[in-house]
Parts: C-alpha cells; sequence; structure tokens
C-alpha cells in the first residue's frame, strides 16, 4: 500500500469555512453531530482533503436531488 503526501493534508476549520463560505461554528457543529468528518489533532480540529472533497461531493448531489 503506498500513500500519499495528499492523503495526510488537512484543513483547518478556517480553511474548510472559508471554502464553503459558512462560519467555523457550523462546521464544528457538524462535526460534532458526526454529520462532516473531523478529528482533533492536539485540541484543535482538522479535517482531512480527501474526505472535505467526498462530503461535499456528497452532499452537492443531495442538494441537487
Amino acid at each position: 500500500m503506498t500513500s500519499t503526501h495528499t492523503d495526510l493534508s488537512f484543513l483547518t476549520l478556517g480553511q474548510a469555512a472559508n471554502i464553503l463560505q459558512v462560519s467555523k461554528r457550523t462546521l464544528h457543529r457538524l462535526i460534532q453531530r458526526k454529520q462532516m468528518p473531523g478529528l482533533k489533532i492536539g485540541g484543535q480540529w482538522r479535517i482531512r482533503e480527501s474526505e472535505f472533497s467526498k462530503w461535499v461531493a456528497a452532499n452537492e448531489k443531495l442538494t441537487l436531488s
């Protein structure tokens, strides 16, 4: 199994919020409700970029349906 650097790229809540144009608080709520994947590293929340992309794509399909 080979791992690439992009597999280990993470977004901060601020970066993800900026992309989605929502508040960090909104993302924090989604993570706490397990509606968005996230993990706590050193007391700060992070979102794996690959999981974030999958989440956006899945929710985009739900919105367009």
